[in-house]
């Protein structure tokens, strides 16, 4: 073996031109899709009231009297909660019964005139837009400050 078998005499040239471009796409295409999907998995409560007062600004206790409101979007229902009593509303044709839910809400805002809040709890099963749909028959019916809870 001579000299040049051992890598002496003839280097070649390891300047290679390395396209960074591939690589740039693929980064910005998942920290794009972090973002998107970090976002969605810390939404478990979601309140539409923008004037609401944090924990730490309220004062007062919670008063034992309070009935709380609540409405469950199911699959083939629609559960209103008024404290203890429960009302099952039936989907009529895969919808919500929006009439029957209606002269619930008057209901309960004729027995529970200075409330504005109700909880929307819904199934992760339930479509979007029966949820997004009874979040605005909760509004008109005055009832403003809605807090979802998906689970």
């Amino acid at each position: 073996m001579g000299a040049s078998g051992l890598g002496g005499g003839g280097k070649k040239s390891v300047n290679v031109d390395l396209n960074l471009v591939p690589f740039i796409d693929l980064l910005s295409t998942l920290i794009c899709f972090l973002l998107i999907t970090a976002v969605w998995q810390q939404i478990n409560v979601l309140t539409t009231d923008s004037a609401s007062t944090t924990a730490s600004e309220s004062a007062t206790p919670p008063d034992p009297n309070r009935i709380d409101l609540s409405l469950s979007l199911m699959m083939d229902h629609v559960l209103a909660a008024e404290g203890e009593k429960n009302t099952r509303i039936n989907h009529l044709q895969g919808e919500p019964d929006y009439n029957s839910l209606m002269r619930l809400l008057n209901d309960w805002k004729t027995r529970h005139p200075d409330r504005k809040d109700v909880t929307l709890n819904t199934d992760s099963q339930a479509p979007y837009k029966q949820l997004i749909r009874l979040m605005d028959t909760l509004i008109t019916a005055d009832f403003e400050d809605v807090g979802v809870n998906t689970n």
